[in-house]
């Protein structure tokens, strides 16, 4: 059944609208009958003294001066007879006696107004009307303001969960600032990390498929090359092997990257950066000789003597993470040029900023740097994975990482990951 939210909402405020209605008025009606202060009052107080101001008018200047609002009527409030005369009905016991100008002697009652009678009070009919009205009316409005949004939020998640990834649910909330609003804020966020994942992985099959194609098509060429030509052999079988070096490679990195999509650091284990990029830097000062490059390490601390920062996580996720960006670093760098690499200890973070003074990337394609299988212009060699990879490792730590290009040419890198101070062993 279609709006059972608004027909529990609404049948539970009338319910209780009604209720306290009805409550209220009986115990007005009881206490107003057992205790009738109004009519009380009107007696006690305001009849004695119209009776007096009636009995005055009338020994200065006789019964006829009275005003016609209190005599006159069906109802009038004051009956003023003859001495000796019967009362008449619906007025009080005791009366006011007064003496007019001519000698004639007369009797002035008050009447009680009816709806303030001691014989009980009738409730008007428009006030059971009103209420009534006013009730359902608050009760419908109450009802489509807290079940409309939700209906609007149990049709968007039907349309994501029927593949509508687009569907977007906080337009429909209006100016509404409240927890429905709030959900179908996180509702939209959810959507859009979502669509963005499916996304992403959708691309990257698209480009792993295009990426597989160029080794397989020269592995199938090397082996039609080998079954054509018996004495060449040997250099289709080398080529054979080459290929699948790359397609192994290729697969070691593409299993890296999706265990890191998935994948969160471990707090327990501590790792000394600066132990391990003294450590990586080693390896690859060893490999840069070939283009007689200089790799200079400069280190910074802002914490007491004997202490260092660590980093909470993976010791070989974040060599991986160095690693793809420092060979990145030797493999744009130019013969005889210079890679700095700066790591700053602070209070609560390390910084570790990687130079250096390659050709530099169009400021437009550095944020597509660290998409899977991306190349920057003129880039040969590798799958386009060492900064994807890197990007992913850092955030798996809860740090960030930030490409920018150096003047006159050159990329510098900028990774920022927490710290925690601990004592250096001694």
């Amino acid at each position: 059944m279609k709006g059972r939210l608004f027909w529990k909402i609404f049948t539970a405020f009338c319910c209780v609208f009604f209720g306290q209605l009805g409550v209220l008025w009986t115990l007005f009606i009881v206490i107003e009958r057992n205790h009738p202060y109004w009519a009380d009052d009107l007696e006690r107080y305001a009849a004695p003294r119209l009776e007096q101001m009636a009995a005055a008018i009338i020994a200065h200047q006789g019964p006829g001066a009275i005003p016609v609002t209190l005599t006159g009527g069906t109802n009038p409030t004051l009956v003023v007879t003859a001495e000796g005369a019967a009362p008449p009905s619906g007025t009080r016991a005791t009366t006011a006696l007064a003496t007019a100008p001519d000698g004639h002697r007369w009797r002035i009652f008050y009447r009680l107004p009816r709806k303030f009678d001691k014989g009980g009070i009738t409730p008007p009919l428009i006030f059971y009307i009103s209420g009534i009205l006013s009730g359902l009316v608050f009760a419908a409005i109450l009802g489509l303001y807290l079940s409309l949004p939700i209906r609007a939020l149990r049709e968007g998640l039907e349309r994501f969960a029927r593949g509508d990834l687009g569907v977007r649910l906080a337009a429909r909330m209006g100016r509404r600032r409240d927890e429905i609003a709030d959900l179908a804020r996180d509702f939209d966020g959810m959507a859009e990390k979502v669509e963005q994942l499916v996304l992403s992985r959708s691309q990257l099959i698209d480009d792993m498929s295009h990426e597989l194609r160029s080794p397989l098509a020269r592995l199938q060429l090397a082996i039609a090359l080998a079954r054509q030509k018996p004495d060449g052999a040997m250099i289709a079988l080398d080529r054979i092997e080459q290929e699948a070096r790359r397609l192994d490679t290729m697969a070691g990195s593409l299993l890296t990257l999706s265990r890191l999509e998935s994948a969160g650091a471990r707090p327990d284990h501590f790792v000394h950066l600066r132990a391990l990029i003294e450590d990586l830097l080693a390896d690859i000062r060893f490999e840069s000789e070939a283009k007689n490059l200089q790799i200079v390490l400069t280190c910074h601390a802002s914490m007491p003597e004997g202490f260092h920062a660590d980093v909470a996580g993976d010791a070989e996720l974040l060599r991986r993470a160095f690693e793809n960006v420092l060979r990145n670093a030797l493999r744009f760098s130019p013969r005889d040029g210079t890679i700095h690499v700066t790591l700053s200890e602070e209070t609560d973070r390390i910084v570790v900023e990687i130079e250096d003074e390659g050709p530099g990337v169009p400021a437009e394609q550095l944020s597509r740097l660290f998409e899977p299988f991306h190349r920057g212009e003129g880039e040969t060699g590798g799958f386009g994975l060492g900064l994807a990879i890197a990007r992913r490792a850092v955030v798996v730590h809860e740090g960030t990482i930030v490409l920018t290009n150096r003047r006159p040419s050159g990329l510098h890198v900028c990774i920022t990951l927490p710290a925690r101070w601990e004592e250096a062993a001694l």
